[in-house]
């Protein structure tokens, strides 16, 4: 017999999760538009999932998925810790429901979860875990201005800019980014899942920066905005600390 054209498997993704403290739309609306201003490309078909569980009143479950989609968010389903019979309601309305995964508190931060989608299907036995990869990045080398609209990505490289990155420009690598001058525009380091990646800059004053799915908008860089700095993962979470 011909092997089988598909093939289901049980896996897990780390998916990006907006929290509702309201369930009025308009304020939805308003704080989406203002977040999704400040770097849309960044945000654009990212997969969201919607967590309820601050919320203590019924919402429109159809109305929130259409709104995420009006921002071009890639709507996955609902999630949070809520009752039983609220999350049979929201699979009877035709929407996933996402259960985070539990993990060892001793082995694992507080703040980390995995989203899990649920699906009517059995899962393979886990398999063993792979060793993570070390990376060694060669550089790629960019003298002179990046100026707003224009993007330079280093695959598989370190990017070093010699220069200042415009407000509206984008300088993407798979290791560390440093650009010697001002960071204006948006930088994403360890694009393809390199935790360890870093930014560097001689000049805070990002829309965006982000290290391996993790990002910050510029009203979290108030601390050290406009100083020398390098930004790096801390328990999975964003630090940045002065270069100086």
């Amino acid at each position: 017999m011909a092997d089988a054209s598909i093939e289901f498997k049980g896996s897990s993704f780390t998916l990006s999760v907006l929290h509702l403290r309201t369930s009025k739309l308009a304020d939805i609306r308003a704080d989406l538009a203002r977040k999704v201003a400040q770097a849309p490309d960044f945000f654009y078909l990212v997969p969201l999932v919607v967590s309820i569980e601050q919320l203590e009143c019924s919402i429109d479950y159809q109305a929130i998925k259409t709104l995420i989609e009006e921002f071009n968010f890639t709507f996955v389903g609902f999630t949070g810790s809520v009752a039983k019979e609220q999350r049979k309601l929201i699979r009877e309305q035709g929407f996933s429901f996402v259960n985070t995964m539990k993990t060892n508190p001793s082995k694992v931060n507080s703040s980390e979860k995995t989203a899990i989608v649920e699906e009517p299907v059995a899962t393979e036995p886990k398999t063993k875990a792979i060793p993570p990869q070390r990376h060694l990045y060669t550089d790629k080398v960019h003298r002179g201005q990046i100026r707003s609209g224009q993007q330079v990505y280093a695959k598989d490289q370190n990017l070093v800019v010699i220069g200042s990155v415009s407000a509206g420009a984008e300088v993407i690598a798979d290791g560390n980014i440093h650009v010697y001058g001002s960071l204006r525009g948006r930088a994403i380091a360890g694009a393809t899942g390199h935790h360890k990646a870093q930014i560097y800059c001689q000049h805070l004053e990002a829309e965006l920066v982000s290290i391996n799915g993790n990002y910050w908008l510029s009203e979290s860089m108030e601390q050290h905005w406009g100083a020398p700095v390098y930004i790096h993962l801390t328990d999975s979470e964003l630090t940045s600390s002065k270069l100086i």
